[in-house]
């Protein structure tokens, strides 16, 4: 999820709903390509697109729990299509940690693209 420069939300519509689906098409490529370790689940799936959010409002010191709560809740909300069809592949454990410990939104591509 972007935010803009003035820390105001970005609602989600146009480029920043691309962004989105971009994100978690990565995402959905990692996960087929981990090809060892095991099936993700709905939990797992929720946890790197709540990072995301984390990530990004935490990079625009945005650090009210409501609004990343709302913004999390967007995102999924914009993305139930893609989250429905998420668990099932294959993810390990090390990415998921990975994901948990990733500061920056770089880190957290990392973490996706093993």
């Amino acid at each position: 999820m972007r935010v803009a420069r003035n820390l105001q939300p970005v609602t989600p519509r146009g480029s920043n709903r691309a962004a989105r689906s971009a994100s978690l098409a990565a995402l959905a490529l990692a996960l087929a390509a981990a090809g060892c370790g095991r099936r993700a689940t709905a939990e797992d799936c929720a946890l790197i697109v709540d990072r995301n959010v984390e990530v990004e409002l935490q990079a625009m010191k945005v650090t009210d729990p409501a609004v990343i709560q709302r913004h999390k809740a967007e995102l999924r909300r914009d993305l139930k299509d893609k989250l429905d069809t998420c668990p099932g592949k294959r993810i390990t454990d090390a990415m998921l940690t990975c994901v948990r410990q990733a500061q920056t939104s770089e880190e957290l591509d990392r973490c996706t693209r093993w």
